[in-house]
């Protein structure tokens, strides 16, 4: 059984997971930016790392784009988002919203926390940041400004379980 793992993220925190996913999967890892069509001949699964950024998943233009390409393919998706995991409505609603319905029947989706290193972003998601965080505080969420990394591979272990599961199955 053949996998591989397309990613696209923003600030590293995806490719690192999707790094350590195709390390232990032992499987192709190719950036969406670098992807093309022939890398998904003889692909049984596609496993999809992405990342939110402000509120849309990074490989959702990609996915509209070159879905057709991931067609007759298991897929399992993850997504890195700064989003509390045990915010489940709130990150569902990224995954209905950022990946076409044809591309959900049927996949998996897991949740991973991410990181915020403020120092490391460009000017403009600063001030993206900070005034996301003002206006949602009347809301009762809380957006951090403050660094946190939450990015570890133990997070990965239920998406490895399940893609073993199934290459059990399909083999």
């Amino acid at each position: 059984m053949n996998g591989l793992m397309l990613y696209k993220g923003k600030y590293g925190a995806t490719m690192q997971y999707a790094m350590w996913a195709a390390d232990a999967l032992k499987i192709r890892i190719v950036s969406a930016d670098d992807a093309r069509e022939a890398d998904f001949e003889g692909i049984d699964y596609v496993i999809i790392g992405t990342s939110v950024y402000i509120g849309k998943l990074q490989i959702a233009a990609w996915l509209e784009k070159n879905g057709h390409w991931l067609k007759d393919r298991k897929l399992i998706f993850f997504i890195v988002a700064g989003t509390p995991v045990s915010q489940t409505a709130t990150l569902t609603g990224y995954f209905v919203k950022g990946v076409p319905e044809k591309l959900r029947d049927g996949a998996s989706c897991f949740f991973l926390p991410g990181r915020l290193h403020f120092k490391g972003l460009s000017l403009w998601d600063k001030i993206l940041l900070s005034l996301g965080a003002r206006l949602t505080a009347k809301e009762k969420v809380t957006i951090s400004l403050k660094d946190y990394n939450d990015v570890k591979k133990e997070h990965l272990e239920p998406l490895l379980q399940e893609t073993r599961h199934l290459e059990n199955c399909l083999s």
